[in-house]
């Protein structure tokens, strides 16, 4: 009983696409660029920069604090990639994308940090992290789609995670201060990309997307911008495989006014990517 509400929809999908299935492939499936599904793993090295700022519960400005410049994280760091695609008409596609960047580190800071309702006196040990979850989920739709050309416009949904925070001692006594929210409501990024084969085996790809966050969620507001950029070639030396070397750039700067306090983050990471891909 409690599928019934599967049959109706399901029962339309088949009816709608089995025909084609019966048919010979369409003329675009046969183009370099018309694969119905792909899939690509690979890893990111990325070059970060971020900064924040935890203000008070009083209203009291906290510390702009670099974790890369004040704090000695590094500024760089290999993490795993995922995106795919189905295009599920000729001129229609759902794309996914998924990375997760998880950093800590430890040091001494020269100067006082104020984070929130804390103050950390300088010359004393820190331990900090600053983590950051994204998975896109878009949908395009392709103005031009041809043997060579595939220019689309479309709109994704942004799900972020941020956590960031610090541990040392106040007062002779160790105290940790975390904040860290989930942005669960879906953030639309407007999108556009360019797909063209330089040969049935070689293809440039690039891409830019845009958004400007203003939302209420929870028990507060976010507000911001994000920006994401990424331009690649990739080799599909087989029907089933590819290899694709890419540049990739992304930057949030969001500001989130809870009840209990208000924190600034900007943070930007970019550099090349390497991923191996299968499609079909």
């Amino acid at each position: 009983m409690q599928c019934h509400w599967l049959i109706i929809p399901v029962s339309a999908l088949l009816l709608g696409v089995g025909p084609a299935y019966a048919d010979e492939e369409p003329e675009w499936r046969a183009w370099p660029l018309g694969n119905k599904v792909r899939l690509q793993v690979g890893s990111f090295f990325a070059n970060m920069e971020t900064t924040v700022r935890v203000d008070a519960t009083n209203g009291m400005l906290g510390s702009q604090i670099s974790f890369e410049r004040d704090l000695g994280l590094d500024d760089s760091k290999t993490r795993p990639m995922v995106n795919a695609y189905w295009r599920f008409f000729e001129r229609h596609r759902l794309d996914f994308y998924y990375f997760n960047l998880d950093r800590s580190g430890d040091s001494i800071s020269s100067v006082d940090i104020r984070f929130g309702d804390q103050v950390f006196q300088a010359n004393l040990p820190l331990q900090f992290f600053f983590d950051v979850e994204i998975f896109n989920l878009g949908y395009s739709y392709s103005l031009l789609f041809d043997e060579k050309k595939d220019w689309s416009v479309g709109l994704a949904l942004s799900f972020q995670e941020l956590g960031v925070g610090m541990r040392g001692t106040v007062a002779g006594q160790p105290l940790e201060v975390i904040e860290s929210d989930s942005v669960l409501a879906p953030l639309p990024t407007f999108t556009t990309r360019f797909a063209y084969a330089l040969t049935p085996k070689w293809v440039l790809d690039a891409s830019a997307g845009y958004f400007t966050i203003g939302i209420d969620f929870g028990d507060g507001e976010l507000d911001g911008d994000i920006i994401s950029t990424n331009v690649g070639v990739r080799w599909k030396p087989v029907d089933y495989l590819s290899f694709g070397l890419m540049y990739q750039f992304f930057e949030v700067d969001v500001d989130v006014d809870q009840s209990r306090l208000h924190w600034a983050i900007d943070y930007q990471y970019d550099g090349p990517a390497l991923y191996v891909g299968t499609q079909f």
